[in-house]
């Protein structure tokens, strides 16, 4: 069974473990799981998201470009759609908060967009709680006025 197979079937079953091993065995693994996040079914999509943040723990600065680049397909310059990107985002944040460190700047500024604000916030605020240099604790501040500036 190849890379792809594997991936696919430890995401269909949920089986975080084979993921692991998988994606510590082969970087190749990342980019089916990144394939997986655009899947219609909420499940598959989570699930293939978890996948990416366990990447994180052998692949770091890969799933950190990954990162980089769903931030790009959520600018509205980028042209495309990336409706599942803060999900991922959030999955990452949670398992390696110090990936998403240097695209904190760039996920305040999409907050501006109504419906990528509360999905982001929570996302800055995840990298926030973990990091304990002040200026994070001063974006998460800025994030959450912002996000009272959009409720009025």
């Amino acid at each position: 069974m190849g890379v792809r197979e594997r991936v696919a079937e430890a995401v269909r079953l949920s089986r975080f473990e084979d993921l692991d091993v998988v994606v510590a065995a082969d970087k190749r693994a990342i980019r089916h799981l990144v394939a997986l996040t655009y899947r219609p079914e909420p499940t598959v999509r989570a699930t293939a998201a978890r996948g990416l943040a366990l990447a994180s723990r052998h692949h770091p600065k890969l799933v950190q470009e990954v990162a980089r680049r769903l931030v790009w397909a959520m600018n509205d310059e980028s042209g495309t759609h990336a409706l599942t990107a803060p999900e991922v985002l959030r999955a990452i944040a949670e398992e390696s908060p110090e990936l998403l460190l240097p695209l904190v700047p760039s996920l305040l500024s999409l907050t501006a967009d109504t419906g990528l604000r509360e999905a982001l916030v929570e996302v800055v605020r995840i990298v926030a709680r973990h990091d304990p240099r002040a200026t994070v604790n001063g974006m998460s501040r800025a994030v959450t006025s912002c996000q009272e500036r959009g409720r009025s």
